[in-house]
């Protein structure tokens, strides 16, 4: 009989280390996950940035000239514009793509301000939860290079 009541107190003893054990995996898992989410959105942004910087130079380069900031922007197959609006679709990788299978949008709204100012509202947006990842606006001047 005592033989038999120290394996029980034995067994139970394994039953409550294995359950801490499983807790303290959980919070572990649930702490990577976190990690790994918080990293990816971190690169997205960071990406995400350096396309929206890159829009904002071109764009005072060319002084708003839609055509020739698409041609300096993307391939034909992810890029859209017309005479004051781009539109250029990326894929998880952020290479040019077709709007069907793109996850981030470039959008680049032009409008003309006092004094021949050309203002570029440019934002970057992930589509699947249409979620903004950099907004900046940038202004250029007509006969200014």
């Amino acid at each position: 009989m005592i033989n038999q009541s120290r394996s029980t107190l034995f067994l139970m003893e394994q039953v409550v280390v294995i359950t801490v054990f499983a807790i303290c995996a959980a919070v572990c898992v649930k702490i990577f996950v976190v990690s790994y989410l918080m990293t990816v959105n971190s690169i997205d942004t960071k990406n995400a940035l350096i396309v929206a910087e890159s829009a904002a130079e071109i764009h005072k380069a060319f002084v708003g000239d839609t055509s020739k900031i698409a041609e300096m922007l993307g391939s034909a197959d992810g890029i859209h514009y017309d005479s004051d609006s781009i539109f250029i679709y990326f894929d998880d990788h952020w290479n040019p793509i077709s709007a069907a299978y793109a996850s981030f949008v470039l959008r680049s709204a032009n409008f003309e301000g006092e004094f021949s100012v050309i203002f570029a509202d440019i934002a970057v947006d992930r589509i699947s939860n249409d979620e903004k990842l950099v907004s900046l606006t940038v202004a250029a001047r007509r006969g200014e290079r």
